[in-house]
């Protein structure tokens, strides 16, 4: 399960970045051909992102290599340090969404050209890509649960919003800017509410990352699992000697450690183990459960 949730990640942001590379091509093009702050903001948000998940898919491609080696508390790390450089790029993009479009408001001027036009398609035709591509990450999310598709689902929820925005400003723009001087704003003023966008995207992909970067102990709903697993399996077991459990990134790494009767047989014991290790690994979603056979405490 978790290999064909892995296979579809790495299909999904695959996808991203194939899609973003033709995105930025097609915003360089409209910008050259084109006098807006608007499509000056979108080519910089737009190159940002693509870079954003360019550094998702090859995380996502490092991630599938060591899933089933000896690396697994460290990939977790690195699907949220991933997540945080997302959001560090957002920031970036933000930054230079504001300056530009302070400077324009200082200066306005209308907006003009063919790559208006170029732009005005090219946004209609990737509202549509980003909220698909969000779509499949949500489902890929589903899945199996990670920091760095939770990223990709901002991202792209993100994305088609400024889309949707950018197509409002430049038709306002057109349609009003031979009419009334204040028009000449909206291009300006549109730019912020993206970068508002973009922040708002920022800021809970900080919120999540930082606290999932911290080693911590399982929520309680979660340690609630693994005692009812433990007393349903009570009659199997000589003693409990001790539960350990940790996060690391979307990862659940759960270590039990019980006493048998010394006259069983390991025939006999195995199947408990099993049993108990598929249990809780099925109730915590992302969880490795190892089941340690000891006749002393655990500290």
């Amino acid at each position: 399960m978790h290999s064909g949730s892995g296979v579809s990640r790495e299909s999904a942001a695959r996808t991203a970045v194939m899609a973003g590379l033709i995105d930025t091509f097609i915003t360089l093009a409209a910008l050259i051909a084109a006098r807006s702050s608007v499509i000056l903001a979108d080519f910089f948000k737009t190159g940002l992102e693509f870079v954003a998940v360019l550094l998702a898919w090859l995380a996502i491609r490092r991630i599938q290599r060591g899933a089933d080696s000896r690396f697994q508390y460290g990939v977790g790390k690195l699907e949220n340090l991933s997540s945080l450089f997302v959001g560090v790029i957002m920031i970036a993009s933000i930054l230079i969404i504001m300056i530009n479009a302070i400077r324009n408001i200082r200066d306005p001027h209308a907006v003009s050209g063919l790559g208006v036009w170029i732009s005005a398609i090219s946004q209609i035709v990737y509202m549509l890509i980003n909220g698909f591509l969000c779509w499949r990450a949500r489902r890929s999310a589903a899945a199996e649960p990670s920091p760095i598709m939770s990223s990709q689902i901002r991202l792209f929820m993100s994305k088609a919003f400024a889309n949707l925005f950018i197509l409002l400003s430049l038709a306002l723009s057109l349609a009003l800017q031979d009419h009334f001087t204040w028009a000449h704003y909206i291009d300006s003023i549109s730019s912020m509410i993206i970068a508002l966008f973009i922040l708002l995207a920022a800021t809970g992909i900080f919120s999540s990352s930082f606290y999932d970067l911290l080693d911590r102990t399982l929520d309680e709903e979660l340690q609630i699992v693994i005692l009812r697993e433990l007393a349903r399996h009570f009659e199997s077991y000589d003693a409990l000697h001790g539960v350990r459990s940790r996060r690391s990134g979307s990862h659940v790494f759960i270590e039990i450690y019980l006493e048998f009767d010394m006259e069983k047989k390991m025939s006999e014991v195995q199947p408990v183990v099993d049993e108990l290790r598929q249990s809780i690994e099925r109730q915590i979603q992302g969880s490795r459960v190892t089941v340690g056979l000891t006749t002393e405490s655990i500290a």
